[in-house]
């Protein structure tokens, strides 16, 4: 991979560049390379980047004895901006066979952890700029713009002993892994002592488990029907935890002082600042929405099935859905009972399925075919269409959050 020299970027002053971007003070410990280094993952070179170097990785990336070299990192530089390598990365390691096994996001970095067979990964891509020394033609020694990221990687021999096919079951990261990963110890003393996982139906008792380790919900008796506005309580804090480092994905909560949007949740309801901010966010129908047959909530009444799907599937993909027909959910969901779906909900139920293994569909009733729209859905219920939230291969579940979290704490303790 040759490199190539990188222009300033059009329209900005010299002051203005070195106000925005910060020098590179490590520029001298790196020395240019054209070719990249044996073992590197040729798939995860980024299209645009150029390769500065190698040296010995001083990140905490695994060595174990079966490795065949030091974990080594590699460094790259691309005019792109860091919101664009970050993106191209998260969605690559979800393909490709990759398991991605951490993300950690801060407002300084992105880091993100994966494996694929021997080989394991760490890429870590910065939030802002540096100024990268030219070091060739006449330019040579004038700084300029990049966004500077590196690739560390550590390859392990190949084991002599043939896999079972009982060993290549779908792992958390693969695209075909539908579940949350079983504790494989006893749970944590941070887990609710209120939680009685014995009255939990077993489908669903993993993801109540990481959803409650979370703590922004009162699971409180499991099988019973959950309100209107309890719902929403937990819809609004669960997203806000899940995109705890993402602030522009995050659903604001609305003042009392705002005037109330439903008759009957008035601004002394406690659950007034979920209920209000999802109108005013335009996540759920009302008056704001141009839904004036909406004028009520009807917060302490029983959450439907059609009604879950119709708030929580808008957050998901953070759009306006496509309309849809019955004919249409029909065909891809093959339910039985599709007419007795409410027409405004068919939207939602439709672009749900687009989801594939992570639709909340999938949580919430499994394999079926009858949806029964309008049942209540209970406690555990909502709690498990909330483990995952977003778009599959961009979003984020309650075990990618508790594993990057106690990934960092390890990490910021050794």
């Amino acid at each position: 991979m040759a490199l190539s020299l990188f222009l300033p970027i059009a329209g900005c002053s010299g002051d203005a560049v070195q106000q925005a971007f910060s020098a590179d003070p490590q520029a001298s410990q790196w020395s240019n390379l054209s070719t990249l280094p044996k073992g590197f993952p040729a798939d995860l070179s980024y299209p645009n980047a150029n390769l500065q170097g190698v040296q010995q990785s001083q990140t905490n990336l695994p060595s174990s004895p079966n490795s065949q070299r030091p974990p080594q990192q590699t460094r790259w530089a691309t005019p792109d901006n860091s919101q664009k390598v970050q993106q191209y990365y998260s969605q690559l390691l979800q393909k490709k066979g990759w398991q991605l096994s951490g993300r950690r996001l801060s407002q300084q970095q992105l880091i993100l952890l994966a494996k694929r067979d021997q080989l394991q990964v760490r890429v870590t891509i910065p939030a802002t700029g540096t100024l990268v020394p030219v070091q060739t033609g006449n330019n040579s020694g004038r700084r300029i713009p990049m966004t500077v990221f590196f690739i560390d990687f550590s390859q392990e021999k190949a084991l002599s002993k043939v896999e079972s096919p009982t060993q290549t079951l779908p792992k958390p990261g693969d695209l075909d892994f539908i579940g949350p990963v079983a504790n494989q110890t006893p749970e944590s003393s941070n887990t609710d002592a209120s939680l009685n996982s014995a009255e939990i139906p077993a489908a669903l008792k993993a993801y109540v488990s990481d959803i409650q380790r979370l703590e922004v919900i009162d699971l409180g008796n499991p099988n019973q029907s959950i309100q209107r506005g309890t719902f929403a309580r937990w819809l609004v804090k669960t997203n806000n935890r899940l995109y705890q480092d993402r602030p522009t994905q995050q659903i604001r909560l609305a003042a009392t002082s705002q005037p109330p949007v439903f008759k009957d949740v008035p601004s002394s309801n406690p659950n007034f600042p979920y209920i209000q901010g999802l109108a005013e966010a335009g996540f759920i129908p009302s008056p704001l929405s141009g839904d004036a047959d909406q004028a009520t909530f009807q917060p302490n009444q029983p959450l439907t099935r059609e009604v879950l799907l119709s708030w929580k599937v808008p957050i998901d993909f953070r759009k306006i859905l496509p309309s849809a027909t019955t004919a249409k959910v029909q065909e891809v969901w093959g339910f039985k009972d599709t007419k007795q779906i409410s027409t405004p909900t068919l939207s939602a139920i439709f672009a749900d399925h687009n989801n594939g293994e992570l639709a909340n569909i999938r949580r919430l009733l499994g394999s079926a075919l009858l949806l029964q729209p309008k049942k209540s859905v209970t406690r555990a219920e909502a709690a498990a269409t909330l483990w995952f939230i977003g778009v599959a291969g961009e979003g984020y579940s309650a075990k990618d959050v508790l594993r990057a979290e106690q990934q960092a704490e390890a990490a910021s303790s050794s």
